[in-house]
């Protein structure tokens, strides 16, 4: 069972190319765990996570379960460490990625690096001249791996940096470098967001293609009022206990609050050089939905379905049968709205849905006429590529 861990957002020329030279690799089962409602940059997805997890199924992968906001929503490290370790309990034997260079073994090598022993006292070296934490990690590894710094600034290579680290001994890494120049995610999201939107620019599917022209967009502008009243109405002490609140973040904020005009503003007031802007951008998700670093030990994993195949449904018959995980198909059957609302002593994995459908509703204000709410009690059934499967049937 081979394993690919993505956002898909949207699901474009290159995540097919990745899937067909997999193909090419192996006949088996492929298995992605992809972001649900937020990214890893701390932006809402653009399309909805039941439609990106089909237009994924349509495309290649048999089965698609979402990595959960609490890791979904972190750091490269902690995104991947999630990712890795739901696809390990799912029993996966091999993870599949891409990046901007070619070279495992130079990959390999610069993961390794953050194990050597006087690596802590490199980076304190590093940083004491000035250089931000990722500009330090960005030297070492260079040296050490004889990769280009570059390369070690664009986010795939990043990543797969990270997967490196963490997977299991009994996974093997696959390695697709990237084929022909093809727009990226970045660019494609870009062109949507123009006005008028610059659909020639847009490298995706046909399918794929067909859903973005027929598609109301999320704006994240629409968060700037929530956040505002929110942080003016805050004591310190309130910010503090939000996760990733440190390093004198609630300062900046709280003075970016008082003379922003909009959610760029307020944005833009806490960016620098030690703070980039996808670190603000997760943070204030953390904030709006009170994540503390407790409540993060405090969750559990599960595996919540979001679209698959036949061949999908079998691999979720044996998930069942190993049993090493909950599988959420109908959340009701899960958690309640009730549940929700009141202040309860859940299980560990109901804590980590809970938060992914407080999550699910905070996104839906990014519209400018919000309509569907609690969509993951409605949202249950998973449509495959022969026939339509009811997430209840399995």
């Amino acid at each position: 069972m081979i394993g690919i861990i993505a956002e898909y957002n949207p699901f474009h020329n290159g995540h097919a190319y990745q899937i067909s030279e997999i193909k090419k690799f192996s006949n088996a089962e492929i298995v992605a765990v992809m972001s649900g409602i937020f990214t890893q940059r701390g932006t809402p997805a653009i399309l909805d996570k039941w439609t990106r997890a089909r237009l994924a199924v349509e495309g290649g992968v048999d089965l698609v379960l979402e990595l959960p906001f609490v890791y979904a929503v972190r750091s490269a490290q902690d995104f991947s460490r999630g990712a890795v370790n739901l696809l390990s309990k799912i029993g996966i034997d091999t993870l599949a990625f891409g990046a901007e260079i070619s070279d495992l073994e130079k990959l390999k090598l610069a993961a390794s690096t953050f194990n050597d022993e006087n690596f802590g006292e490199k980076l304190k070296l590093e940083m004491s001249s000035g250089k931000s934490y990722a500009a330090a990690v960005t030297k070492i590894l260079a040296g050490v791996a004889q990769i280009e710094e570059k390369f070690l600034r664009l986010p795939n290579t990043i990543l797969a940096i990270e997967y490196l680290r963490a997977l299991p001994e009994n996974v093997t890494p696959l390695l697709i470098p990237r084929g022909k120049v093809i727009s990226s995610a970045t660019e494609i999201r870009r062109a949507i967001y123009e006005n008028p939107v610059q659909w020639q620019k847009i490298s995706v599917p046909p399918n794929v293609l067909e859903i973005l022209k027929s598609t109301e967009f999320v704006d994240e502008k629409f968060l700037f009022r929530p956040l505002l009243s929110k942080i003016l109405t805050s004591s310190l002490a309130d910010l503090k206990k939000i996760y990733g609140m440190n390093e004198g973040i609630e300062f900046k904020l709280i003075e970016s609050a008082r003379v922003a005009k909009n959610f760029d503003e307020l944005v833009g007031g806490v960016v620098n050089r030690r703070f980039p802007i996808s670190r603000i951008k997760r943070l204030l998700l953390h904030f709006l939905l009170d994540l503390t670093p407790e409540k993060i030990l405090e969750v559990g994993d599960y595996a919540r379905v979001l679209a698959f195949n036949e061949r999908g449904q079998k691999i979720l018959k044996k998930i069942r049968k190993a049993g090493n995980l909950p599988i959420v198909t109908k959340v009701a059957r899960h958690l309640t709205s009730k549940e929700i609302l009141e202040e309860r002593i859940l299980e560990p994995y109901k804590k980590s849905l809970k938060l992914d459908l407080l999550a699910s509703d905070l996104r839906e204000t990014l519209f400018e006429t919000p309509k569907n709410w609690r969509q993951d009690f409605t949202k249950n059934c998973c449509i495959g590529l022969a026939r339509h499967f009811c997430a209840g049937c399995v």
